[in-house]
């Protein structure tokens, strides 16, 4: 999946990249996958990574400029784009509705008029969303944190990564965490039952008029 071409993504992105133009950001671009296919299409991309080691996998594989960086060292330069591309479930790295709420918030701030954000996650009430049962969403619910509350760790080769906490939203869950951000729901690209999604979000205009 990290490495995979458009044919083998899931539909909502496959079908949701027609809304990135302009100057586009991918935000956690992991190995490049998303931005590989936009500069084969001729579009003017920039990676995004927190990872020094994704971003240099991602330089390697072709992505021909990279930032090792989180979003908010970003800054300013967000002026710059045109569309925000959070593919691969990346909507999680907010780790909760409160913390969506207040990046959403931040990057309105600093995003010019007309710019779009590709946001992309999966409802956690119908078994698509990785790591996810009906038990864990249950005792999510129970201890008083969102039901696609996660946390996890990777263990690749022999090395352990450290605990970091992700976010499955479902869509209603989505559209109450936007209320006040500046930003609302254009469109939403669905898969199947389970399948991720992608909400295309855009800046309501001054008055919030969309």
């Amino acid at each position: 999946m990290y490495l995979a071409g458009p044919r083998a993504w899931p539909a909502a992105e496959r079908h949701a990249l027609r809304y990135a133009r302009g100057r586009v950001l991918d935000v956690g671009c992991g190995a490049g996958r998303v931005a590989l296919e936009l500069q084969r299409r001729g579009v003017e991309v920039v990676g995004l990574d927190a990872s020094a080691e994704a971003a240099r996998a991602a330089s390697l594989r072709g992505v021909g400029e990279v930032w090792p960086n989180r979003l908010e060292q970003v800054g300013e330069r967000l002026g710059s784009f045109t569309t925000l591309i959070l593919f691969g479930n990346n909507l999680g790295i907010f780790e909760s509705p409160e913390g969506v709420r207040a990046a959403l918030a931040w990057l309105a701030e600093r995003c010019g008029p007309g710019t779009r954000v590709l946001a992309e996650s999966t409802s956690p009430h119908f078994g698509g969303a990785p790591g996810l049962d009906r038990r864990y969403v249950r005792s999510n619910v129970e201890r008083g944190l969102a039901p696609g509350h996660l946390r996890v760790r990777y263990l690749y080769d022999g090395r352990v990564g450290p605990w970091f906490t992700w976010v499955f939203l479902a869509v209603r869950e989505l559209r109450a965490a936007l209320r006040g951000t500046g930003w609302f729901v254009e469109d939403l690209v669905r898969g199947g039952v389970g399948d991720p999604y992608v909400a295309v979000l855009a800046l309501e205009k001054p008055g919030g008029r969309r």
